[in-house]
């Protein structure tokens, strides 16, 4: 195993490659892309002393460091260190390189998870599937969920769901479907299947737009028992690490599976990188919800925009009041009181809530900045802060 001295040399070494350009661009929902062991307060000297005096103090810290988690680890053994706190801020897990899979953790807000369950529960019927020999959508055994589907950009807080969506897959909210919101309960399921297409007779319009490029599961609710996403076929980073107790039956015997937390989502790919051949190793199975119901909303993504309908900056672009007393309503506290109907790209009080910028014709920077909800993330950016104080004050205890 390399020494840390020489870990850290390594480290200047690509520091002082990076000399012109300290910063580095760290990808939208990803933590951990860059981590400079505190070389950048290295001395930017000449004195070969001075430099190794440096690296001697980063790799004593580094050593206590290790003895600490070694230590924490050891007193885990022993049960005689209390548990860590959760991690309460988003952050993304790679699961898998094949498939490429992702787990986006605290991905939704609670809020938002409660929303989507409210306007889901309202319309949910019985899930279809398509027939590979006809084309047409009728029901099957295999699929045995309840769902609703929902207009892309519905209300302020689907379209800004779907914008956060689009960041983190890198693929434009136009070539997503329309949310499809599922409720399984009492054994439901859904069998193992391909999210893509390659049967003769899906219609052409459909596949004519391109094909299921990726898959993007947002869980609404935890499950007591059941109701994993199991992906049988897909290689475990650390099969140890990625093999949780309390698996069912379905979700225990192949490849990796992924337990519902309210607020995380689940991602995959459902094709080549170059999105021309479907991945058979997606195949999936949304194992049966045997105690408790599991909510999900699932946001299919083409390799093309889906339909040439939607046209999120356009709405984006739209900074301006629908209604005669959005003034009032918003000097009444409505814009933060009554979020889902006053701000968001489809919000009727945007311009008089202070929600968006005046964007110039063919300002796509602009326009994309609009499709998020400044009121929206003032207050997700304080409930976070609440929570953060909150778990600082459970770890002090503790």
């Amino acid at each position: 195993m390399p020494s840390l001295r020489w870990l850290a040399c390594s480290l200047l070494v690509a520091l002082a490659a990076a000399a012109e350009d300290l910063s580095e661009e760290v990808l939208i929902g990803w933590k951990g892309e860059t981590y400079d062991a505190g070389l950048t307060s290295l001395p930017k000297s000449t004195d070969a002393s001075k430099n190794e005096a440096a690296l001697k103090d980063i790799e004593a810290k580094a050593k206590a460091a290790l003895e600490a988690e070694e230590g924490k680890a050891v007193g885990k053994a022993n049960g005689t260190l209390a548990a860590a706190a959760p991690r309460t801020e988003p952050w993304v897990e790679t699961i898998s390189w094949n498939p490429r899979a992702f787990i986006h953790h605290h991905f939704l807000t609670p809020e938002e998870a409660d929303h989507l369950v409210g306007i889901g529960s309202k319309r949910v019927s019985r899930s279809l599937v398509v027939d590979a020999q006809t084309g047409q959508s009728r029901l099957d055994d295999i699929r045995t969920s309840f769902g609703a589907a929902f207009g892309r950009g519905e209300d302020p807080v689907i379209a800004e769901i779907e914008e956060r969506v689009a960041e983190w897959t890198h693929l434009p909210p136009e070539h997503q479907e329309p949310m499809q919101i599922l409720r399984y309960v009492d054994g439901q399921k859904y069998g193992a299947h391909w999210d893509w297409f390659d049967d003769p007779v899906h219609h052409a319009a459909y596949l004519a737009e391109g094909n299921r490029y990726a898959t993007v599961v947002l869980y609404l609710s935890d499950v007591e028992y059941g109701g994993e996403t199991n992906l049988p076929l897909a290689d475990a980073i650390d099969p140890e690490a990625q093999s949780p107790k309390g698996l069912s039956p379905c979700a225990s015997a192949w490849g990796i599976s992924v337990k519902p937390k309210k607020g995380d989502a689940l991602l995959f790919f459902d094709m080549d990188i170059m999105g021309s051949v479907g991945d058979r190793r997606t195949l999936h199975t949304a194992c049966p919800a045997i105690r408790g119901t599991k909510w999900t909303a699932t946001k299919w993504i083409h390799n093309k925009p889906y339909m040439g309908e939607y046209d999120p900056l356009a709405a984006a672009a739209r900074c301006a009041d629908t209604a005669a007393d959005c003034p009032q309503l918003a000097a009444a506290g409505e814009c933060e009181k009554n979020m889902a109907r006053m701000v968001g790209v489809t919000g009727m009080c945007r311009a008089s809530c202070r929600d968006c910028r005046q964007c110039a014709a063919g300002d796509v920077l602009c326009q994309r900045y609009n499709m998020k909800s400044l009121v929206r993330a003032r207050a997700m950016r304080a409930a976070a802060g609440v929570q953060a104080a909150a778990a600082a004050g459970q770890a002090a205890k503790a």
